[in-house]
This record gives C-alpha cells, sequence and structure tokens, in this order.
C-alpha cells in the first residue's frame, strides 16, 4: 500500500468510490458524502496535499481528506477536519483505514496544525487517540448535532494544541450538509 495526494484526473472515481462505499453503510445513502467530496474542493479550506489516496497495485483502496476547519468561525489556519473516510468494501477491516489515517495524523503534525476534528464512531477513532471534543471545550452547534455526544471528537497533534481553541462546530460552511 501506498498513500498519495489525489490529482485531478482522479476526482470523478473518487466521487464515485466515495458514494459507493457509503451507499452501503447503515446510516448513510452516499449521496452528502459524494457532494461534500466535490464541494471540499471548491472551498478556501481544500488543502490538496490532505486529500489522500491509498494506492495498492494500481488501484485505489481508500480516500478520505484532511481540511482547514474553523472552529466558531477562527482557528481555521489551526483546526483540521477528516472527513470523509473511505475504504473499498473488500478492503475493510484489512488495516487500510488504520494505515491512511496513521500517515494523515503525521501529514498534519508535520506541517504544523494543532488538531482534528471528526465525527464518527468513537469506538474507532479514539485508537488514534481521538478524545470525546467536549473535553477540549469544543462542541456541536444546535442545528448539527451528531447522534450523541462522544461522536464528535478532537486530537492534538502537539502538546496542548488545542488548549487555546474552543467553541462550535459548525457544518453550515458546506451544503453538502444541508441536504
Amino acid at each position: 500500500m501506498k498513500i498519495r495526494a489525489v490529482q485531478k484526473d482522479d476526482y470523478r472515481f473518487i466521487e464515485d468510490f466515495v458514494f459507493q462505499v457509503f451507499k452501503h453503510t447503515h446510516y448513510s445513502d452516499g449521496v452528502i458524502e459524494k457532494a461534500l467530496v466535490k464541494e471540499m474542493r471548491e472551498k478556501r479550506y481544500y488543502i490538496p496535499q490532505l486529500d489522500l489516496v491509498v494506492v495498492e497495485e494500481g488501484t485505489i483502496i481508500g480516500h478520505f481528506t484532511l481540511s482547514k476547519f474553523p472552529i466558531s468561525k477562527m482557528f481555521e489556519n489551526e483546526v483540521l477536519m477528516l472527513s470523509p473516510v473511505s475504504v473499498a468494501i473488500h478492503k475493510q477491516r484489512q488495516g487500510v483505514g488504520t494505515y491512511m489515517l496513521q500517515e494523515g495524523i503525521k501529514l498534519a503534525t508535520k506541517m504544523g496544525y494543532k488538531g482534528i476534528i471528526v465525527e464518527g464512531d468513537y469506538r474507532y477513532y479514539r485508537r488514534f487517540g481521538f478524545h470525546t471534543s467536549t473535553r477540549f471545550g469544543i462542541y456541536a452547534a444546535e442545528k448539527n448535532l451528531p447522534p450523541s455526544e462522544e461522536n464528535l471528537m478532537a486530537l492534538e497533534l502537539c502538546e496542548n494544541g488545542l488548549e487555546h481553541i474552543s467553541g462550535e462546530v459548525d457544518y453550515s460552511i458546506y451544503d453538502a450538509f444541508s441536504h
């Protein structure tokens, strides 16, 4: 497995890949995630070096994006959002997700970011060091509450990286979430 940045020629494939992965989950039909991937690339928060794929034998088997994300309309150059994370159905539970997230976290740390937020399964993300975001004073906006408080998580990328960062996570900066 190798990790690399997404190339423009990959865009359409990645959008369809993300859709296919998410449409087979119990919590999504893939439409929002596909729209989000496309929309993220059009926003000022997009970081091409952190739009990443995992390739095995020339085939993309995983994708995720880390993008700048404002907390209470601040800190966008310090905090990243991890979303979406997709692994080919036939490659799930084989270490692909672990590999790509470990590599992405290393890269984001090297680039000087202070933290990452993610909404997802806390049982999965805590293995990478994520904690419930409220521990850091970071809360979901009332208009987009996660299924439970523990589903919104944050990870410090350096010692006390989120110590002076607090506020509200508001996904309304992306139209994809309003559908």
